[in-house]
C-alpha cells in the first residue's frame, strides 16, 4: 500500500499549485468563495491519494483532473439544490467575461442532464476551449469516443436551447 503525502510534501504542492487550482475553480464555479472551497477539497484529495498522485507522470495533469471533478461535483450539487438563477447572477462579479459566464451557465444546467464523463468533456470543450485531440489527452479516451460524447452534449444543449455561440 502506498503511503500518503507528508506534511512538507503537501505544503510544497500547495505553494506550487494552489493558485492554478484556484484559477481553474474560479473559472468553473464563478464565485471566489466556492473556488477556495474547491482548493481545499482538491488538496484533501491529494493528501488521501498520496501514492496515486506520485504515480502520475505529470502532477499538473492529475491536479487538473481532480480540480475539474471537484468543481463539476460542486456544480452538480448546486444544480440539484436548484439555486435560483438570479441569486447566482448577482453573485457573479461585475465585468466578468460574458463568454465565460455563458459557458458556466451552460454547465450549471447540463450538470442535471449529463453523466460525469459527458460533463467533463463539455467542460473541457466549452469552458477550456480544448480541441478534441487535447480532450483525448486529458481524459484518456479515444478520439472517436470523445467525438461521440461531444455530439451527445451538443444535441442535449440544442434540445434545451442552450448551446453557446462559437
Amino acid at each position: 500500500m502506498a503511503r500518503g503525502l507528508g506534511a512538507s510534501e503537501l505544503a510544497d504542492l500547495y505553494e506550487k499549485y494552489a493558485p492554478t487550482v484556484h484559477g481553474r475553480a474560479r473559472t468553473l464555479l464563478g464565485r471566489d468563495s466556492d473556488a477556495w472551497d474547491a482548493v481545499q477539497e482538491v488538496f484533501c484529495r491529494l493528501l488521501q491519494a498520496g501514492g496515486a498522485f506520485r504515480a502520475e507522470a505529470r502532477p499538473m495533469t492529475y491536479i487538473f483532473r481532480v480540480t475539474t471533478h471537484v468543481c463539476l461535483n460542486m456544480l452538480r450539487s448546486r444544480a440539484l439544490k436548484d439555486v435560483p438563477a438570479q441569486a447566482l447572477a448577482e453573485a457573479e462579479e461585475a465585468g466578468a467575461d460574458p463568454q465565460e459566464v455563458e459557458a458556466r451557465n451552460l454547465l450549471r444546467v447540463l450538470a442535471r442532464e449529463l453523466d460525469d464523463r459527458a460533463l467533463q468533456i463539455a467542460t473541457l470543450h466549452f469552458v477550456d476551449a480544448l480541441t478534441q485531440e487535447e480532450i483525448v489527452e486529458v481524459v484518456g479516451l479515444s478520439r472517436k469516443t470523445v467525438g461521440r460524447e461531444l455530439e451527445k452534449v451538443r444535441v442535449r444543449a440544442r434540445e434545451l436551447a442552450l448551446e453557446p455561440r462559437s
